[in-house]
């Protein structure tokens, strides 16, 4: 860039030796005058221009229509004497062009402007910005996963993040769940519009864009104005970007604005982008959760297994001890299981348990846990239940048992009865072990009444 450069006159041929050849810098090079004519320019810039070299030398730079914005920037260099850049695009190329002044022999101030194709580096660097933009992305919805094993916390959190990157103002989730769509969540919607959406007032909608299966969906502001509840909550601008597992949608992202917006090809790329790693994040969780789920669950009756009943009797035993609320175990018996299976075979016993455990789930509250404990035993954790409570609980299941008919064939239905022993704490123990102990004893002592039976445990007496 320092190199002087020695401007001859115009009538020189250039053929002196002590002519520098533009023609050996790679980059386009125009040479003007201080009046602002081409005094040279080399074989690139000529090849730029699409024009002759002779076409091109003695014109006035200003005149070329290709570089007409460049003169102001090229004047102001000139004039000041000071070396000026700018950025320029032409012919599909990205220029960054410099503006360089120098001094002659006579004094003059003419100004060397070299073009820089920065074409490649700023591919390279957008391509960069638009990576660097997905991995925040991703990586802001990806927390959501890991907040919590809650599917309903994580949605919360996922509505969040995608409404803060996408600078919606509102938005909801819906969920495929029993072959209808259900709200998760939602973010900005009043309590009468939330109660709409959970009353199918969308159903219609959501049912044409399923139908699409397009990355994301636009709603025109006419079709917006015909669904009252989104008009009355100010909703001009509404995406619906569908969630899509193993090529079914199984969800649906609303994002509603309050003004319009522009769709182009980066909105386009966000959504898409959205949608697809949302969809991920809710497939993931899902797939946790029902591991978890098939971890702790006895694969024959669908109750919790043993493994489960350890960890929560362990909890209900802390709990007990720390605030002082009772409660108790029940553990039921089939009576004269074996003889069952000996008689109609292990496949009508398998469908008999299967029927049972549907019964104690129907007689059952949520905050029970009820447990396939053995083979043909089943034990069930009451949270905050005394002794006194869990006996009438008791009986009411057996009784319910002794007069349901098992379908164990197409043809024949058996009857079956339980024998159940009751054991609670801190009344019999205080400890897993001890607790375990007296309610297996309980049960026991129901056996040897004659089964079908409900016995609580007696402390033996000395």
């Amino acid at each position: 860039m320092k190199s002087r450069i020695i401007l001859k006159n115009k009538t020189d041929k250039r053929k002196n030796s002590g002519y520098l050849s533009l023609d050996l810098i790679p980059d386009p090079v125009i040479i003007l005058a201080s009046d602002g004519n081409i005094f040279d320019l080399n074989q690139s810039c000529c090849l730029l221009l699409k024009a002759k070299k002779s076409q091109l030398l003695n014109r006035n730079f200003k005149e070329l229509k290709e570089f007409s914005g460049l003169w102001k920037k090229v004047e102001q260099a000139i004039f000041e004497k000071k070396e000026n850049t700018e950025r320029m695009s032409f012919d599909n190329r990205d220029f960054e062009v410099y503006i360089l002044p120098f001094k002659t022999d006579n004094k003059a101030f003419p100004a060397r402007i070299i073009f820089k194709d920065i074409t490649n580096f700023l591919r390279l660097e957008n391509e960069l910005l638009k990576r660097n933009k997905e991995l925040v992305i991703i990586n802001s919805l990806s927390s959501a996963f890991i907040s919590s094993e809650n599917l309903d916390l994580v949605m919360e959190d996922l509505i969040d993040k995608v409404l803060l990157i996408t600078d919606f103002h509102a938005g909801w989730i819906l969920l495929q769940e029993n072959d209808r769509l259900a709200l998760k969540t939602s973010r900005g919607i009043s309590s009468e519009g939330r109660q709409k959406i959970e009353e199918g007032a969308l159903a219609s909608l959501c049912a044409d864009i399923m139908e699409l299966r397009k990355p994301f969906s636009m709603i025109e502001s006419d079709k917006i104005r015909k669904i009252p509840f989104l008009h009355d909550e100010g909703i001009v601008f509404l995406i619906v970007v569908p969630l899509v597992s193993e090529g079914s949608v199984t969800g649906l992202i609303f994002l509603a604005g309050n003004v319009g917006r522009a769709i182009d090809f980066e909105f386009t790329s966000l959504m898409t982008l959205v949608g697809s790693h949302a969809a991920l994040i809710i497939d993931k969780i899902k797939l946790f959760l029902e591991t978890k789920r098939l971890s702790i669950t006895d694969a024959l009756t669908g109750l919790y297994n043993i493994r489960y009943f350890y960890k929560t009797l362990d909890l209900e035993i802390a709990r007990t001890n720390r605030y002082g609320n009772p409660f108790s175990l029940i553990l039921f018996d089939i009576d004269n299981f074996k003889l069952l299976n000996d008689t109609y075979g292990h496949q009508a016993g398998d469908e008999a348990l299967r029927e049972l455990a549907q019964i104690f789930k129907s007689n059952s509250r949520e905050t029970d846990a009820i447990v396939r404990y053995g083979g043909e035993e089943f034990i069930i954790i009451l949270p905050n239940t005394p002794e006194e409570e869990a006996i009438p609980v008791a009986n009411r299941i057996k009784n319910i048992v002794q007069a349901y008919n098992f379908q164990i064939s197409n043809m024949e239905k058996v009857n079956i009865t339980l024998s159940g022993g009751i054991a609670s704490c801190t009344k019999n123990a205080g400890d897993a072990k001890s607790l375990l102990n007296a309610v297996d004893t309980a049960l026991y002592a129901a056996k040897a009444a004659g089964k079908n039976t409900i016995r609580s445990y007696e402390r033996p007496t000395r």
